[in-house]
């Protein structure tokens, strides 16, 4: 039955990026998203903390006398970065780890599984899920739906064979600024060597647009999230304006 195979060309013109905060697509991303108007970003920890909330460190660092109001305030930032890019921000209700240790890939999946499902025909954008712990939830979220869509295929293929067809549609970008931490996205590439697959560099848009107005265009979103680019040091602020770095996964059940 051909009806439950994915569509054999994706929508490549435009990306469903996945966030965790509300500024890490642009972080990691943006120049992709300027070259593709009409992106959808969905920020997993987006929610606002209730009224009350005391202000954690990095909030009190960046000027804000609770989490409520810091919160409120990256919305806003969100919303003029994303529209300096011409994409479309989608909030889920789930409260970072500085207000809240509660939520798991258990609880976000069913979230996400819901948004992707309005948008079958987009590649999924998801972080690799580096150093942060809420970065680790949305990855171990994302890598759920992946192999449950997979095996939700494989009722008319092969595992492997649906594995193949199903890949196409997710692609991951390393996080950024936490990708120049050492070793990180190597024990990621490793992990998936050792789960039965190859990864490969991928490069979505090319150098020469990437490197030219994409690059002026993401500069000018990231002004926008001016409580946070306050907060990061040098290193960390050259890596954001170097050049974005994207994966694709291919099924390879022999280890490497």
């Amino acid at each position: 039955m051909t009806e439950s195979y994915p569509p054999e060309h994706w929508e490549t013109s435009k990306w469903l990026v996945i966030s965790p905060h509300l500024d890490d697509a642009v972080f990691s991303c943006a120049r992709l998203m300027a070259a593709a108007p009409g992106t959808v970003v969905v920020t997993v920890f987006a929610g606002v903390p209730p009224e009350g909330t005391p202000a954690p460190p990095w909030d009190r660092a960046a000027g804000f006398a609770s989490g409520r109001e810091a919160m409120q305030a990256r919305h806003l930032e969100d919303l003029c970065a994303l529209d300096k890019l011409r994409a479309e921000p989608v909030w889920l209700p789930f409260l970072d780890r500085q207000y809240v240790d509660a939520d798991t890939p258990q609880v976000i999946a069913p979230a996400l599984r819901e948004i992707l499902d309005k948008y079958p025909e987009r590649r999924v954008l998801a972080p690799l899920g580096l150093f942060h712990s809420d970065h680790a939830l949305v990855f171990d979220a994302v890598w759920r739906l992946m192999h449950e869509q997979t095996h939700a295929l494989a009722g008319d293929m092969t595992e492997a064979e649906a594995s193949v067809a199903e890949l196409g549609r997710w692609w991951f970008y390393e996080d950024m600024p936490y990708r120049r931490l050492a070793g990180l996205v190597a024990a990621r590439i490793a992990a998936w060597r050792a789960q039965g697959y190859s990864a490969r560099r991928a490069d979505p848009v090319p150098p020469d647009i990437a490197c030219g107005q994409c690059a002026a265009d993401k500069v000018e979103a990231m002004q926008a999230y001016e409580s946070q680019l306050g907060l990061l040091d040098p290193e960390a602020l050259i890596d954001l304006n170097t050049s974005e770095s994207y994966w694709q996964l291919q099924w390879s059940p022999v280890p490497l």
